[in-house]
């Protein structure tokens, strides 16, 4: 093959690479315009919040509207927004992990940024309880990481909190023990 033939390849690889990346921008217009007009109609109500716990659940509205029009980095930045507007609500970070569900890595980031901006006790500490129970949830389940999640029960239990979760069986047959069975089944 000659060199011209490797740059046709080459060029037309990027092409194909180009209109994948781009696909959302082009089709889906129609199926994306509902939650493009919601989008719009919460940016106006942000527009005219007033109080700092509006302005929260304005900017929560604004973000559930990026989430569901597949915009999850500017999701995140609109509820981490809201959770600086209003440190001390907990419905804030449920609003989130909801919103944000289909998205793990992108909760999960936006978690531990909650956790790292504002103290974990006083009058922020129902918010930073249910990001750590968030968070552990995750770690259970889409992100499957049971030391992160065991780590942050240990959190919880030093904060005082009822553990999340059933204590873990350490051994095969506390495991069984642990499911109601016995050795002998």
């Amino acid at each position: 093959m000659s060199t011209e033939s490797f740059l046709v390849v080459a060029a037309v690889l990027f092409g194909g690479f180009m209109v994948w990346r781009l696909r959302p921008a082009w089709g889906g217009s129609r199926a994306l315009g509902p939650a493009r007009g919601a989008l719009r109609e919460a940016k106006k109500k942000l527009e005219s919040a007033k109080t700092p716990v509006e302005r929260a659940l304005a900017l929560c509205e604004v973000a559930d509207a990026c989430a569901a029009s597949l915009r999850a980095n500017s999701a995140v930045a609109y509820y981490l927004r809201a959770m600086r507007s209003d440190p001390t609500s907990s419905e804030l970070v449920l609003r989130a992990s909801r919103g944000l569900a289909r998205r793990p890595h992108a909760l999960e980031s936006l978690l531990w940024r909650r956790l790292g901006a504002e103290p974990w006790s006083g009058s922020s500490k129902s918010a930073a309880i249910t990001a750590l129970r968030t968070l552990a949830a995750i770690y259970e389940g889409p992100l499957r990481n049971r030391a992160r999640a065991r780590a942050l029960d240990h959190a919880l239990a030093a904060m005082g909190e009822p553990p999340r979760t059933a204590p873990e069986a350490e051994g095969s047959s506390d495991v069984l023990a642990a499911a109601g069975g016995t050795d002998e089944e």
